[in-house]
């Protein structure tokens, strides 16, 4: 029997929900759409905004004609803690029991504010260590995206981070690259992660997302911010368009971007000598910015590709045409809608 879930990513710009059947390991993808999140308090503070939120989501709903109610949720990167630790090796009886004086090293609210949650991603037998992902977010966060779903009416049956989210989403995409960096470019801020034989082994956060870009040449250029999003998505960082000036304005945030990719290659470079990172994947809804992927490609040095990831969903191929466009940004969402409950 087919198990279908809702991925529902709320993001600070759209609002992206994706439903997609498992057949043991088929997935077929059954609709796919988004709406712009509603301009409210920026965290939601107060019912009322959830409530707007809420109707938002109820409209997409209607929009995607669900199969069903069930649904995982995604939790803004730039909001929780995700961090790559490493202790000896333990059983889960002992690490239940030391996760806590661990995760106060790293986790900087009080951790009464906070629900944790780790999982193992590798153990090394030579120096009797293992690796482990711990993530923390605030409990008003949490509570927060599950009153907005419980004013729609679904059901929520999982919630994680943007960046889990994203990870299997590409993996399942590109099953034959074992190690990549994977590039996530939302509106408020860029993360950075390492998949190594298809596992997240690092990420961290990168304050620059595309608004930042958009509120740069809005400033600079003297547009309001509708008018600045138009021309970003238009010309890009193209040097030959507006007589390069753009590119000008958003190089440098880029430039201080590709260090930060950089540093995290050479992380990986030093922590595994032995093994290649050749493919640099760009998701979210900057990824199809003009001329970046040739950018990026420049200055990394290692092959830079565009995510889509509705790569291995079956789907009718005329609501492919309609939604590749738009594929870097439902990243997270459909990752959502394929983890396993």
């Amino acid at each position: 029997m087919s198990k279908i879930l809702l991925g529902l990513d709320i993001g600070s710009q759209f609002i992206k929900g994706v439903q997609i059947s498992r057949n043991k390991n088929k997935f077929s993808l059954l609709s796919a759409g988004y709406i712009a999140t509603p301009k409210v308090d920026a965290d939601m503070v107060g019912h009322t905004d959830e409530q707007v939120i809420a109707n938002a989501v109820n409209q997409l709903v209607h929009d995607l004609k669900l199969s069903t109610g069930d649904v995982v949720l995604s939790l803004p990167s730039y909001k929780v803690t995700t961090q790559i630790i490493e202790i000896p090796v333990m059983n889960e009886k002992e690490i239940e029991s030391s996760i806590q004086w661990e995760a106060e090293q790293y986790i900087p609210l009080p951790l009464n504010k906070v629900k944790i949650d780790y999982s193992i991603i590798g153990k090394n037998d030579v120096n009797n260590r293992m690796k482990i992902v711990l993530v923390a977010a605030p409990i008003t966060l949490i509570e927060k995206y599950m009153r907005i779903i419980n004013l729609t009416g679904l059901n929520p049956v999982a919630i994680e981070t943007e960046i889990l989210a994203g990870s299997r989403s590409i993996i399942n995409s590109l099953p034959t690259l074992p190690n990549m960096v994977m590039v996530a470019i939302g509106a408020t801020g860029t993360e950075i992660a390492i998949v190594r034989e298809k596992i997240l082994v690092f990420t961290k956060n990168y304050p620059i997302g595309g608004n930042t870009l958009t509120r740069a040449i809005s400033e600079e250029l003297g547009f309001d911010f509708a008018q600045a999003e138009e021309y970003k998505k238009t010309y890009g960082l193209e040097e030959d368009k507006l007589e390069g000036k753009l590119n000008k304005i958003m190089m440098p945030f880029f430039s201080n971007l590709f260090a930060e990719i950089e540093k995290t290659i050479a992380y990986f470079r030093e922590e595994y000598p032995k093994e290649e990172l050749m493919t640099l994947v760009i998701s979210g809804g900057t990824a199809k910015l003009s001329g970046l992927m040739l950018s990026t490609t420049k200055y990394i040095g290692v092959n830079s590709q565009i995510a889509n990831p509705f790569i291995n969903i079956e789907m009718d191929q005329d609501v492919l045409q309609t939604l590749n466009p738009d594929a870097p940004m439902y990243t997270t969402a459909i990752g959502l809608a394929l983890k396993e409950i």
